[in-house]
């Protein structure tokens, strides 16, 4: 009899859980004045990566069956070049590099996780730099290095690539040897049609991050591909930390607006591999 209360009480503390984190998706169609019989299309994609907290959106990405793309920096994996540099910022200090490279050895095996949960991956460069303003000769350079070092990594044909910062892209008519570059080095280029604008310190608070997405979504009566963060491009190891806490909180209230898909449901003109 015990052993069946108890039992009893567990599943009414788990109905009551489930029942707290519940969304009222009418409220939030309402909020958003977005129409009640439309479901858009969307898909997650997250650019600064990897770092150790991509880890929490691969397993809220497993959690909820929902399919994303990673277009990640290069010079994050690159771990003979990063241990390079260490030793030379550090001389004899051989203690100084275990740590970095032991970080970068936990990067790589956080990317080859989310390449084997069937997650897309792409390119964000070598570096997070503004292409078009960059020496025509270390912009060819940084594309060649960023198609060698994730190799191992990139599971589409041809490698797919994202402008840091969309620069060379939203600009291509004013600056085409960007886009020429790429072309150059086998990559297909791809953009996004929504933004989480969670690099903003000032969305790092409340539901704003979660606003955006669905404002532009029920505004515009359309989805996309929407950009979010999981790194910081300019920290090697520690991710976008608001955004790899929340995600989990978002998708409920996402649902009931939108219908996650593939990237090959926007985009065409490659292939993904195992």
């Amino acid at each position: 009899m015990k052993f069946k209360l108890v039992l009893a009480l567990i599943a009414g503390l788990f109905t009551w859980t489930g029942m707290a984190q519940a969304v009222d998706c009418a409220a939030v169609r309402a909020r958003f004045q977005c129409d009640a019989a439309t479901h858009y299309p969307l898909h997650l994609s997250f650019d600064d990566g990897p770092a150790l907290q991509t880890t929490e959106v691969l397993q809220v990405l497993k959690q909820e069956k929902i399919p994303a793309t990673f277009f990640v920096i290069a010079n994050k994996v690159d771990c003979p070049a990063l241990e390079k540099q260490c030793k030379a910022a550090h001389g004899s200090e051989i203690q100084a590099c275990l740590q970095p490279k032991q970080e970068c050895e936990q990067r790589r095996q956080i990317l080859l996780q989310a390449k084997r949960a069937g997650h897309v991956i792409g390119s964000h460069s070598y570096e997070h730099l503004r292409y078009s303003e960059v020496e025509p000769g270390l912009m060819r350079e940084h594309f060649r290095l960023a198609r060698q070092v994730l190799d191992p990594y990139l599971n589409t044909t041809p490698p797919l690539f994202r402008l840091p910062y969309g620069d060379g892209w939203f600009n291509r008519q004013q600056h085409p040897q960007v886009l020429a570059a790429l072309k150059a080095n086998g990559f297909q280029h791809i953009a996004w049609q929504l933004s989480a604008f969670d690099w903003d310190e000032n969305n790092q608070q409340g539901d704003k991050i979660l606003t955006n997405v669905l404002e532009q979504v029920c505004k515009r009566r359309q989805g996309g591909v929407v950009l979010f963060h999981d790194g910081v491009h300019d920290q090697l190891h520690t991710g976008r930390l608001f955004t790899t806490t929340h995600l989990k909180d978002w998708i409920p209230s996402l649902r009931c607006v939108v219908d996650f898909k593939p990237l090959s449901f926007f985009e065409t003109g490659y292939t993904q591999r195992r």
